[in-house]
């Protein structure tokens, strides 16, 4: 078995250093991100490592564009997985993003990975294997290897633990079928200690360039990140990005923008027009936020709102008039918009406009 190690370790490394010469010009086979077309990487050393058991430490590298900013991080990792006393190496090579989370794997087609009795992955391992990993809430993150199995057989190959037994019904059916411990040891060597370490170092050398990069990403967390390390300067500059993101991404993502609205655009309101603008065509959850923003919010606010009256709730409309009720005089488009909302018949919160302009 050691022999076998070894053969495959020299082949491993001599992959790795053939990689490393050559300009990543595609995306990864299983990828969770946005490849921009005409992208090609090249590879970096980085100061972090994987330790990976009975082959040691497997160099995490830095994939960087044409100007050396950083793009993604990847590592070539050969590790032994082993079931019901038979011990394989598993060949993949894994990438995280600059925030250390995983952005997929490719395979080796002359060594693919595989199941018991010798079964090669199919291409709907593959991808389920691409779904698990992307999981990083999934219940391998809380138990051992042992534990997900309903009866636990442990034995010592070559002094490398093997496990055989059941799966457990919770993570049946997110990992390949035959594949537990390969699944196991993907997951771990993904989830593992290197995310934080590779989010450091990415906070050690973020610069404009690759916050705006992140800005302009479809990944909800680059996203994140990007307005977290964005100034009020930069919040108007990208302000249509902004508006992309408000009006694309997710409520996690609108929250922030929404709760950072008033703040970052105080001097600037006529900047804050589109958000307000795309009220009806963001998600309920959003809107009722919005609404807890109205009293700090630009004159013009509660004009565009009082065209947008039919996607409101309940609470939401209650909200909009209680900020309406606290005006000296109400403007006439208001109030036309109003008279017609409290006359149709199809609206079910009409009667509160038409008790609102009953009493106002």
């Amino acid at each position: 078995m050691r022999i076998v190690f070894s053969v495959v370790c020299l082949l491993y490394l001599f992959l790795e250093n053939a990689f490393r010469e050559n300009v990543m010009d595609h995306p990864p086979e299983y990828f969770v991100l946005q490849w921009k077309e005409g992208t090609q990487l090249h590879s970096e050393r980085t100061d972090f490592f994987i330790e990976v058991d009975s082959i040691g430490e497997q160099d995490v590298l830095a994939l960087v564009n044409e100007r050396k900013v950083p793009v993604l991080y990847t590592a070539d990792i050969a590790t032994p997985v082993c079931a019901d006393g038979e011990c394989k190496l598993m060949n993949i090579k894994f990438y995280w993003t600059l925030l250390g989370e995983y952005a997929g794997f490719d395979r080796y087609p002359m060594m693919p990975l595989t199941k018991h009795d010798h079964d090669e992955f199919g291409a709907e391992d593959y991808q389920k294997l691409h779904s698990l990993l992307a999981d990083d809430k999934n219940l391998m993150g809380q138990r051992r290897i042992d534990q997900l199995v309903e009866k636990p057989k442990m034995r010592t190959v070559n002094g490398v633990d093997a496990v055989s037994g059941a799966t457990i019904a919770r993570v049946k059916e997110s990992v390949v079928s035959g594949a537990l411990y390969s699944c196991y040891t993907a997951w771990h060597l993904v989830h593992g200690d290197i995310q934080e370490q590779l989010k450091a170092h990415t906070l050690s050398i973020l610069d404009k360039q690759m916050t705006l990069n992140m800005l302009y990403s479809i990944n909800q967390e680059y996203q994140i990140f990007a307005m977290e390390n964005m100034d009020t300067a930069d919040y108007k500059k990208h302000c249509k990005q902004l508006v992309h993101v408000f009006r694309t991404s997710t409520p996690l993502v609108r929250s922030i923008i929404i709760k950072r609205l008033t703040a970052k655009f105080k001097n600037a309101p006529d900047l804050q027009l589109p958000f307000w603008e795309a009220f009806d065509v963001v998600d309920a959850s959003s809107r009722s936020l919005m609404m807890k923003y109205v009293d700090e919010a630009p004159d013009f606010v509660p004009h565009v709102l009082s065209e947008k009256l039919g996607v409101m709730s309940k609470n939401q409309l209650k909200n909009y008039l209680i900020h309406l009720s606290h005006s000296e005089a109400l403007p006439s488009k208001i109030r036309n918009n109003l008279f017609e909302f409290s006359n149709s018949e199809s609206q079910t919160y009409a009667y509160l406009a038409k008790e609102f302009l009953e009493d106002f």
